[in-house]
């Protein structure tokens, strides 16, 4: 039976993207920061860990790219990744009016993709960042002095004197979070349905490098799907670069273009190479 480690506590989206991947007959240890669930795969107290990368609405999740940065030679690589729609719901006590709160609590992406409902629906309330969103039900529904409501699932909020608004609270209909699956070694064995490779490089600060490195992609026909920049952290202005390129990395094409790619760069590693997420 596989432990599967995931930025936790229960019944958030990312517990949620983990069940649907794995069924709920796996083992599942939640972890408190996307660190967490890397150490936890690194140190094989976990067979795969569950992260989230990127959101529909406000782009990467930063945390999970530096990671790869920050320690570099991990053994961990992408085995998958997956596609969740997110629904959020304003929770409160259910003596409190929409107009009585004064502090909404709530994980800061779950804040900025419901801002603009927030900023119609509650102006005048305060935005309060928290590790999580289960946290955020938490406080809202014991630990705060004064009328409060929490942004998350629906299934966090349990109790006879709990009020959930009946519709998700996020404008936009198009909310989806992707998450991917973590684990060790590379998995080099293309599936039947259409995949994916992720690339980490750096490169030399000079004119048109960005535009050369991915020139090989062009030539081959090879799309490119993402590319996001992040800094290396270790000198200013120095970058590390991720892309998502659809095709396997066996695949003729991909193989030679990574090879014109790695040697125009100064550092070159694929993350993994996985069936694109549905």
């Amino acid at each position: 039976m596989s432990m599967i480690a995931y930025l936790g506590p229960k019944k958030t989206n990312t517990h949620e993207a983990a069940i649907a991947r794995f069924g709920r007959r796996a083992k599942y240890i939640h972890a408190p920061t996307i660190d967490d669930v890397f150490y936890l795969v690194e140190r094989r107290v976990a067979d795969y860990g569950v992260v989230p990368v990127e959101n529909s609405l406000q782009g990467a999740v930063t945390h999970t790219l530096d990671r790869f940065i920050d320690f570099i030679d991990t053994p961990v690589y992408i085995h998958g990744e997956i596609q969740r729609p997110i629904r959020h719901y304003l929770i409160m006590k259910r003596r409190w009016r929409l107009q009585d709160v004064k502090i909404v609590f709530s994980h800061p992406q779950a804040l900025a993709q419901c801002r603009r409902w927030i900023s119609q629906r509650l102006p005048h309330a305060i935005r309060r960042e928290v590790d999580s969103t289960a946290r955020a039900v938490w406080i809202a529904l014991h630990g705060s002095r004064v009328p409060a409501a929490a942004i998350g699932r629906r299934e966090l909020a349990s109790g006879h004197n709990v009020k959930v608004r009946a519709r998700s609270i996020s404008l936009e209909l198009e909310n989806r979070t992707r998450f991917l699956i973590l684990g060790l070694g590379e998995q080099s064995i293309p599936g039947r349905r259409k995949n994916k490779t992720s690339i980490l490089f750096s490169l030399k600060d000079k004119p048109g490098a960005l535009h050369d490195a991915l020139v090989p992609f062009r030539r081959h026909q090879l799309n490119l799907t993402k590319i996001e920049s992040r800094p290396s952290k270790r000198k200013a202005w120095e970058y590390y670069f991720f892309i998502d390129v659809e095709g396997h990395v066996s695949s003729l094409r991909m193989t030679r273009a990574l090879r014109t790619l790695k040697a125009r760069t100064t550092h070159f590693r694929i993350l993994g190479s996985y069936p694109i997420g549905r």
